[in-house]
């Protein structure tokens, strides 16, 4: 599968590397035959086997080519930033940040079933997707919050140095299943997902390279 719009676009390249060909123009021939490569595997959406477990939460993001990987796993809290838009005041949180190369899926999945509650693009500078610190809140990033069985859960979009656009497929009030999408982030780019810190069981590690839809970050305490 891949994202709408895509063959249509990957059609157009293909017709015009064909003309350039038949007239002995094999350079520029070559030139757009790659392009058209290059938009066949950007856009690429395969389908994914969702676990539908109870309590668990899936990664959001692909990381399976180049330096796609879990970069990062770490406690936040309330003031941290964006986390009051997911979090209470006192209640904290771990973000699990995955970076995502060129050549990864771009396309983003719920992490969890539930409602959106909330979405929030934020504008900014084009920073590399792998900073943070003094870059936080600087970059571009688009936040979409999920009201589950287990509390809320955010998933961020950051645009990183390649990435222009962060596309949205929902909006709020929608209902959501695990692993549906959510959207994408064209080219390099990172997706942060936050989970409630009292009722998660983490499953991954940082090094660790998800698949998005499929590899279950974690565990969450099922109240009875």
């Amino acid at each position: 599968m891949f994202v709408k719009g895509t063959l249509k676009k990957a059609g157009v390249f293909l017709t015009l590397a064909v003309l350039p060909f038949l007239f002995g123009y094999f350079l520029v021939s070559l030139i757009l035959f790659s392009i058209v490569a290059f938009i066949m595997q950007f856009f690429r959406d395969p389908n994914r086997r969702v676990p539908h477990e109870k309590g668990v939460v899936v990664a959001p993001a692909d990381g399976r080519v180049l330096k796609g990987q879990i970069d990062k796993i770490e406690i936040v809290e309330y003031d941290d930033p964006l986390m009051k838009h997911i979090l209470k005041k006192g209640e904290k949180g771990v973000r699990i940040s995955t970076f995502m190369s060129p050549f990864d899926v771009h396309v983003n999945r719920s992490p969890v079933s539930g409602k959106i509650v909330k979405t929030k693009h934020f504008s900014g500078k084009f920073k590399l997707a792998f900073k943070d610190a003094e870059t936080e809140t600087e970059k571009e990033k688009n936040l979409i919050v999920i009201d589950s069985e287990y509390g809320k859960i955010g998933v961020i979009q950051i645009a990183g140095f390649v990435a222009r656009r962060i596309v949205q497929y929902v909006n709020v009030g929608d209902s959501v299943e695990i692993g549906e999408r959510l959207g994408m982030i064209k080219f390099g780019s990172r997706v942060d997902l936050i989970v409630p810190y009292e009722k998660c069981k983490l499953m991954v590690k940082e090094g660790q390279k998800p698949k998005a839809a499929e590899t279950i970050m974690a565990k969450m305490v099922i109240a009875n």
